[in-house]
């Protein structure tokens, strides 16, 4: 009777002893980064900043369209956030959004307040260290936008306005986040060359410690749609484009399914093995010494 009372505490015992614990957030350095490859028949739009049809050919994106990342955050798709995500698989929601503000960045262009004092304080430190910048484009309404396309289809045909400019609802300045930036010279104005220069390389250095990131990297038209823009700056804030920096995440795409991992992984409890006390205090108050194996 000893030994069956016994088993049957010691059975309860072992059944507590996997307990569930809360999730925790997936450590930044753990969950990698990277996406995807992608189907390359895919026929969404690409470049936004043709120059001229030759300068188009040389900088235009792909026809590739952008790598599908795994389910986000809000704030990767809301589209007034920092971190939204916009390219030809992920267009704006609503297509016709608009910023509530909108302040100067510099050369009559706008941006977001927040975007624009940061550009304002970007061209500062460039033209200390001797780079002088301008900002050549930032803010286009979707209106424009509608313009801009159109008249590219007419101009090129539809096939070549596809790939020379973003489909309405689909291009990053529509946001309010983004801005194109040059020499004051108007030297390779929207061209890759522009990335060769001191001052392109002294904007791609320094350009997260103002919350910038240079938004279409050089090699990776595969995963963001489009070819290399040295000229390209996105916003995102610089906790997020440092963070970005440190982790090695080349194109917002890496860092958005990123993000979405973490919170996959914040979301999915965890369990760890307590291991029961050797002896707790109560055995030996409810059964015999015998019956434990204790010494008598």
């Amino acid at each position: 009777m000893y030994r069956t009372r016994a088993a049957l505490a010691l059975a309860a015992l072992l059944a507590t002893a996997l307990l569930p614990i809360p999730a925790a957030a997936a450590d930044l350095n753990d969950d990698g980064g990277g996406t995807s490859a992608q189907d390359p028949t895919a026929q969404d739009p690409t470049a936004q900043h043709p120059a001229s049809p030759d300068a188009a050919a040389q900088d235009s994106p792909t026809q590739d369209s952008p790598v599908q990342a795994s389910p986000a955050p809000a704030s990767t798709t809301l589209a007034s956030s920092t971190l939204v995500l916009v390219n030809g698989a992920h267009p704006l929601e609503p297509l016709d959004f608009e910023p509530a503000r909108l302040a100067d960045a510099g050369s009559g262009h706008r941006m977001v307040p927040e975007a624009a004092e940061a550009m304002h304080r970007l061209l500062a430190a460039a033209a200390d260290a001797g780079h002088f910048l301008r900002v050549e484009s930032a803010y286009r309404s979707y209106a424009q936008q509608v313009a801009l396309y159109d008249r590219y289809t007419r101009q090129y045909g539809a096939a070549y306005a596809a790939r020379i400019s973003a489909r309405p609802g689909t291009s990053e300045h529509q946001t309010g986040w983004a801005a194109d930036v040059g020499l004051a010279s108007g030297e390779c104005s929207l061209l890759a060359c522009f990335g060769d220069t001191e001052a392109g390389r002294w904007v791609a250095a320094h350009a997260a410690e103002f919350g910038f990131i240079v938004r279409y990297p050089d090699g990776l038209e595969q995963v963001t749609g489009y070819r290399y823009e040295p000229w390209h700056l996105r916003f995102l804030g610089t906790e997020a484009a440092q963070e970005m920096a440190a982790l090695g995440d080349a194109t917002l795409e890496d860092y958005v399914e990123r993000l979405g991992r973490r919170a996959e992984a914040a979301a999915r409890p965890r369990y760890v093995v307590r291991p029961a006390p050797e002896h707790p205090p109560w055995y030996t108050a409810t059964f015999p010494g015998w019956a434990l194996g204790l010494p008598g």
